[in-house]
């Protein structure tokens, strides 16, 4: 219901600032508004989803052209249009989500054409050609860039805030990176755009559409390719679930505890990907080991504790032959190895374990400890807490703890072990 509420209140803001807008400044170029918003309309046909970063068109450049161009009424025209996506309605997209789409667009927009004014930047097509391009237009034209993302990141956070229940704060630290980059990027082409039509004329504009081409195709290939890497992954993953159905929680939950381990390092995001992926295979290997091992209620013999041993160099061999997963051979392969060399299946010494196999190891054991076996119950979060401090340094990595620790606690711990804040692995 507040979603809703949310919704319809950003369109009806949206349809006061328009009318605003037009009522107050007018249109500055009805031709290369038009011009804009078709091109508007074409990049969000050809819209590629991209992990970390969501749907990515460069509609978000032809805006801000625009705005620059002409101020807020043509900007509105170019968002207006350019919200309009033949793909979802095709699609049987929920009118809500469209109207909601198409009202924040042109809110944000006419807010920077606002901001625009307020900063005394006179729209390029109401300037003679190459007079108002100094210091003062690109300091205004940045803080008219800034207002675009940063209402954009706001109105799209609170939607899905109040839709899915995860907190605003949330939402934005698990986007907010890649997606700045990714418009930071498309600031740039709308800068580059905008000065182009105004120096030499829509004809002029052909020139960069082989580049937004190029740019869309290299976005599929990357988008195609993550996907075939995902499906590997879930494909692996639902035939261990098969074999041990404890393992898809614990598998989930250390993926998240890996993940916010290497953003705590600094990680970029492909590489946080790949922990992310190690993790859900880090026991993959376990397929090769008879069942009634994994699942014994007591204790392991000597020779079942071995056979469970050898289920990270299984996971190499498994690994080894998809070449799409070759990055975290040595994470998975390496998970169980400890800085005190007395780790399985190599007896490593601390400098010799790759990072992201120290981070699993960390994820592992937290997760171990905090969730029920099928032979003991879980430790409290305070147990588990001082558990991973005393080992720190000999059988885990200190610095991988450390992080952990602050980046975890009780509450979260409880959280997925409930199974709600996994959506994000």
């Amino acid at each position: 219901m507040k979603a809703k509420l949310y919704v319809w209140t950003v369109v009806a803001l949206a349809v006061v600032a328009v009318g605003y807008a037009v009522a107050v400044y007018g249109v500055t170029d009805l031709q290369v508004a038009l011009f804009l918003g078709g091109l508007a309309l074409l990049t969000e046909w050809v819209a590629v989803d991209l992990p970390i970063v969501g749907s990515v068109s460069l509609t978000f450049a032809l805006i801000y052209a625009a705005v620059l161009l002409g101020g807020p009424v043509d900007g509105a025209i170019v968002a207006v249009i350019g919200s309009i996506s033949i793909k979802d309605i095709l699609g049987g997209k929920p009118f809500l989500r469209m109207a909601f789409n198409t009202g924040q667009y042109a809110l944000f927009t006419v807010a920077a054409g606002l901001v625009q004014v307020a900063l005394g930047i006179s729209p390029l097509e109401a300037t003679p050609a190459l007079t108002d391009s100094g210091v003062h237009w690109i300091v205004g034209s940045l803080a008219i860039a800034a207002t675009l993302a940063t209402l954009n990141m706001v109105l799209v956070g609170v939607v899905i805030s109040l839709s899915t229940g995860v907190s605003l704060s949330a939402v934005w630290r698990e986007s907010s990176r890649s997606y700045a980059v990714s418009l930071l990027v498309l600031a740039l082409l709308g800068l580059v755009l905008a000065q182009l039509i105004h120096v030499a004329g829509l004809v002029g504009t052909f020139l960069i559409v082989i580049p937004f081409a190029v740019a869309r195709q290299t976005f599929q290939v990357y988008a195609q390719q993550t996907e075939a890497y995902r499906d590997t992954v879930r494909s692996l993953v639902t035939v261990l679930e098969a074999k041990d159905p404890y393992t898809r929680g614990h598998s989930e939950r250390v993926a998240w505890y890996a993940r916010r381990i290497a953003e705590g390092l600094g990680w970029g995001d492909q590489e946080v990907q790949k922990i992310e992926w190690a993790a859900l295979l880090h026991d993959i290997g376990k397929v090769a080991i008879p069942t009634a091992t994994l699942v014994k209620p007591g204790e392991l013999t000597a020779a079942e504790y071995q056979e469970v041993q050898e289920h990270p160099a299984l996971a190499v061999e498994i690994l080894a032959n998809i070449d799409l997963l070759s990055d975290v051979i040595p994470f998975v392969g390496a998970h169980h190895e400890r800085p005190d060399s007395y780790g399985y299946p190599s007896g490593m010494g601390a400098e010799d374990i790759p990072l992201g196999a120290r981070i699993l190891s960390v994820a592992d054991c937290f997760d171990a400890m905090t969730s029920n076996r099928s032979y003991r119950r879980a430790r409290t979060y305070g147990d588990a807490v001082r558990e991973l401090k005393a080992v720190a340094g000999t059988q885990l990595d200190p610095r991988c703890v450390d992080v952990l620790l602050e980046r975890v606690d009780d509450g979260a711990v409880s959280r997925l072990l409930e199974g709600s804040a996994l959506d994000d692995v």
